[in-house]
């Protein structure tokens, strides 16, 4: 796979996008989001950038789930981090936003016009994926940086731009289900070491259903579920220090098939849905609030920490 995209030769059938694997789900949300105006008419949520991003990536129609229940769960997924990230900075204006394999997102300019100016916003994805998103968004409101949320230091990278702010909200939208148990503990450590107050919001599917292969994008792209978690609950226990705040189910959204649906899997996993969006708070070393230049140097965070 080439590190520069570039557009299809004639009669080549070759995507513009250059994309493979995990970052080629990056098209199904943006998909959902270019089509919201037809698929959720009765809804404010508009990403007018979507349309013309998704057609310059040159995808092709199988690497998209353009079913109407995936399409409507990207949009409802994107409702409620709009809702949860919104509330944040409203709360907190100074805060920072970091979007962990942020994709070709543009939360940003969806709530510019709603939020305080003084929320900076950050992300990160591989090169490949900041390359095309430069290409496709040149006046994006993101600064973002290349890394991989694997890297243990990929955080680190950001503490000069996040400086003695203590209000920092990340956010992974369709991510974390692609790492591995020890990449999951290893991303949501590194937050909280170069963020020790920051707060966290992630989708996530139930173990039973992350790991049955049986989800449409992994016969699209080729991509595969590597973890789950029983709740908000069950993924900040999956690294010390972290707390749930809250659940949001997103299934329950799309119809009325999938409300019932999730209620019986609810009622078979012992209350922990199929899939929902977790907001979790990161607890700081002995109750107190530690600033991120010194948690820069201090380390993972003592096992036994974390809220159940």
């Amino acid at each position: 796979m080439s590190n520069t995209p570039t557009p299809d030769a004639p009669g080549s059938g070759g995507p513009a996008h250059g994309l493979s694997g995990v970052a080629m789900t990056l098209l199904t949300p943006l998909y959902g989001r270019a089509h919201a105006a037809e698929l959720l008419p009765g809804t404010a949520f508009r990403d007018p950038a979507a349309a013309s991003v998704l057609a310059a990536t040159g995808y092709r129609a199988p690497e998209v789930l353009t079913d109407r229940g995936n399409a409507l769960g990207s949009i409802h997924r994107a409702i409620v981090f709009d809702e949860l990230t919104a509330a944040f900075c409203r709360g907190h204006p100074d805060a920072v936003v970091v979007s962990a394999g942020i994709g070709l997102d543009t939360r940003a300019e969806r709530l510019a016009g709603a939020l305080p100016a003084t929320v900076t916003w950050l992300g990160v994805d591989v090169p490949d994926v900041v390359e095309l998103r430069a290409r496709l968004l040149p006046g994006d409101l993101t600064r973002v940086f290349p890394a991989s949320i694997t890297e243990p230091d990929w955080a680190q990278r950001l503490l000069p731009l996040v400086g003695e702010r203590r209000n920092v909200l990340v956010l992974t939208e369709g991510v974390l289900m692609y790492l591995d148990p020890a990449g999951l503990r290893s991303f949501l450590v590194s937050c909280r070491t170069a963020f020790p107050a920051a707060e966290l919001v992630a989708d996530h599917f139930h173990p039973r259903v992350a790991l049955s292969g049986l989800h449409p994008i992994v016969r699209a792209t080729g991509a595969r579920f590597r973890s789950g978690a029983r709740g908000g609950r069950g993924l900040a226990a999956a690294a010390p220090g972290w707390e749930k705040v809250s659940d949001h189910r997103v299934m329950e959204r799309i119809s009325l098939g999938h409300r019932a649906a999730g209620g019986l899997f609810r009622l078979l996993a012992l209350g922990a849905p199929a899939y929902s969006v977790a907001r979790l708070r990161a607890t700081p070393p002995s109750g107190r609030a530690v600033s991120p230049s010194r948690a820069a140097s201090a380390g993972p965070a003592a096992p036994g920490r974390g809220a159940g």
